[in-house]
């Protein structure tokens, strides 16, 4: 018979194994993502947890080699360790990941690392560019590898829509638009500040969270669409003054 999924339990038991391998090198245990949201799904949903240790125990991060086994049966995915020193050094760098974490999180224990954070505009803008041109390319890529196969192009939208999010949620810090929390929510408010096919982009949603299944040909038309829009939108991030 399978045990049920006790979120809670897990947040306490990963807690206690991360105290008990790091010690008072241990400055903050977060829980960031889906798992600090309501849309959390314990069936389907991995949780994502970013620790923040001292300079001395980052060092000593072969300590955690034995749980990671661990970690996986209980579907966390594997944490991000890093210090105070490297997130504050990594700001310009990685923008899009940290905004996309102080959008939805949720402190266990020690510091709130993330709810200061500034980011520059000029670093916002440069990374959506990059990361926007980049993924451009790889959705036009992966378009053709699905070769028109329903499931291909169905696993396409699902996997796509979830990276396209985390930079829509930078965009709109960019415009100054407050993050809402849900995924439908954020998609809105980026096709109404871009002018974007709101349409479009509900179906892909619905595709993506609600099963909705569609013919090869909407498929792909769809597809294609998404494309085109996204392309759209990378001309659209050139002009943005900051």
């Amino acid at each position: 018979m399978a045990v049920p999924y006790n979120f809670e339990k897990v947040l306490e038991q990963f807690t206690k194994e991360i105290k008990s391998l790091f010690g008072k090198g241990t400055l903050s245990i977060t829980v960031f993502g889906s798992a600090a949201t309501d849309e959390f799904d314990p069936q389907k949903s991995d949780i994502n947890f970013l620790v923040v240790l001292t300079q001395k125990a980052i060092h000593q991060i072969d300590k955690a080699l034995p749980f990671v086994s661990k970690w996986e049966r209980r579907r966390i995915s594997l944490p991000l360790f890093v210090t105070k020193e490297y997130i504050q050094a990594s700001l310009d760098s990685f923008p899009i990941e940290f905004i996309n974490m102080q959008s939805a999180y949720k402190v266990i224990q020690g510091e709130d690392v993330l709810g200061s954070l500034k980011f520059k505009k000029k670093d916002i803008r440069l990374a959506c560019e990059r990361e926007l041109k980049g993924k451009l390319l790889h959705l036009r890529q992966s378009y053709l590898l699905t070769k028109g196969r329903i499931h291909a192009l169905r696993q396409l939208i699902k996997e796509s829509l979830v990276t396209f999010i985390s930079i829509f949620k930078a965009l709109l810090y960019l415009k100054g638009i407050a993050i809402q929390p849900t995924k439908q929510e954020v998609l809105l408010d980026v096709c109404h500040e871009f002018k974007l096919d709101e349409g479009l982009f509900s179906v892909l949603m619905a595709v993506r969270s609600e099963g909705v299944q569609l013919s090869k040909s909407a498929y792909e038309k769809k597809c294609l669409r998404y494309i085109s829009e996204i392309e759209k939108l990378t001309e659209l991030i050139d002009k943005i003054k900051v």
